[in-house]
């Protein structure tokens, strides 16, 4: 959850400067999927090196983080299917 904060605080949609908790590699990604006019989304963040992170439904987005739209399908790609741990 600390690292998801850092992101947050960052605003930026790369955070390869942030070290992955579980592997330290520096490939973490963020993308929120949801409803851009309400920002609320849910936030899947993981690692591309170990393929571990977290998924947090009924996120708000913060100003400065695009949300992909949930109804667009292709909004999806590029998330791998990466272990999901409980924040």
């Amino acid at each position: 959850m600390s690292t998801l904060i850092s992101v947050i605080d960052g605003g930026s949609d790369r955070i390869d400067h942030h070290p992955c908790p579980r592997c330290e590699a520096c490939q973490l990604e963020v993308r929120y999927l949801g409803y851009p006019e309400t920002r609320l989304a849910t936030v899947h963040l993981w690692c591309n090196a170990c393929l571990h992170g977290i998924e947090i439904s009924r996120a708000r987005a913060p100003e400065g983080m695009t949300v992909h739209p949930i109804k667009d399908a292709a909004s999806a790609d590029g998330i791998p299917d990466f272990v999901r741990h409980q924040p």
